[in-house]
């Protein structure tokens, strides 16, 4: 009686046992579908970037995750990315502060312009170290991970039929601010801000409705509107803004993600950082040649006239600092370092 009920009992614990190794090798096989929503067109060089880097996230992974991408806002529109990540209607999301203003206050020292950045490169590693140093700058993001952060293209000038110079030559001009980029520095200059959708923007110079916009070359080519901007006031280096791009996980999507499928996302995270800034040197070079060809002209500033636009935005400047100290932010101590970064990679 012993011996057979010590036999049922391994019995048992062998089936117990194998059942449990069918069970962890199913769910290892299981597929993790994740969603990517994202606001550029597929067949431009950031999106065949983006899917490469999808691609070596599956291929890494023996195809364990798959990511669907959902391009041109087909998921979620520009000023709902945030939100919609963070509530999960999509597990991860393309992300600039500022594209939806409002939200991160002190994250929006990347939007003031002629800051003096000299290059993506170097304007990276200056928000790396300020996310750093700097917790109320972390704790603005709620409840998403970020993810492969990078500077963008620095943001430039441009318009359908004249050559602008310095800030006075804006006076009366309608100018579209993309998602709110340099809106209260066109205001100051004298033009009249407009917030156009990127969907829209084509419309909005083809019929007349606007003069210009502000934003970086990728966007200008991405979204077919090159062909309607003849000229382009070019300041140098990245003196102009530059904004950071990144990927933001829903929270929950990432803590759910077994151990070694985060680590297969971690070790392409500098990889997909460094190669963002690399496409985006080449995609600009090839723009400015082809709108070269086309005969559009260029402009690039004086070092005279470039004190008149530094002078032309220091009012934006204070302004913000003082909203965002008003907030119990430290955007003083934020401001003061991130120049003070600017000008030791300059040195």
């Amino acid at each position: 009686m012993k011996k057979k009920a010590t036999f049922l009992f391994s019995a048992v614990f062998c089936l117990t046992v194998i059942i449990s190794g069918w069970s962890a090798a199913f769910a290892a096989s299981e597929t993790i579908e994740l969603s990517l929503a994202h606001t550029i067109p597929a067949e431009i060089p950031y999106g065949e970037l983006v899917r490469k880097w999808a691609d070596k996230v599956e291929k890494r992974t023996d195809n364990r995750v798959e990511i669907n991408i959902f391009w041109g806002e087909s998921l979620l529109k520009a000023s709902e990315l945030y939100r919609g990540v963070q509530t999960g209607q999509a597990d991860i999301a393309y992300y600039c502060p500022g594209i939806d203003y409002g939200l991160m206050p002190l994250n929006m020292y990347t939007t003031l312009a002629f800051m003096g950045y000299p290059s993506m490169e170097a304007g990276t590693d200056i928000y790396n170290r300020i996310w750093n140093k700097f917790p109320e700058i972390r704790n603005e993001f709620k409840k998403v991970k970020v993810y492969g952060a990078a500077m963008s293209p620095p943001v430039h000038l441009h318009f359908t039929s004249e050559e602008v110079r310095v800030p006075a030559d804006l006076k009366g001009m309608k100018m579209i601010s993309v998602g709110g980029t340099m809106s209260d520095e066109m205001a100051l200059m004298g033009a009249a801000p407009m917030d156009v959708k990127v969907g829209d923007l084509y419309m909005s110079l083809e019929r007349g409705l606007a003069d210009g916009l502000s934003i970086h070359f990728p966007v200008v080519h991405g979204f077919g509107i090159l062909e309607l901007l003849e000229y382009h006031t070019v300041f140098p280096g990245g003196s102009n803004i530059m904004s950071v791009d990144m990927f933001l996980f829903n929270q929950k999507t990432w803590d759910s993600l077994p151990d070694d499928i985060k680590d297969v996302f971690l070790e392409l995270e500098s990889w997909y950082s460094r190669e963002v800034m690399k496409m985006n040197h080449g995609y600009i070079n090839m723009i400015k040649g082809k709108a070269k060809e086309m005969g559009h002209q260029f402009y690039e500033p004086t070092a005279e006239e470039m004190e008149h636009w530094k002078k032309a935005v220091k009012p934006s400047h204070e302004k913000w600092i003082e909203n965002t100290e008003e907030k119990g932010l430290p955007a003083e101590a934020v401001y003061n370092e991130v120049k003070r970064l600017i000008k030791e990679k300059k040195e």
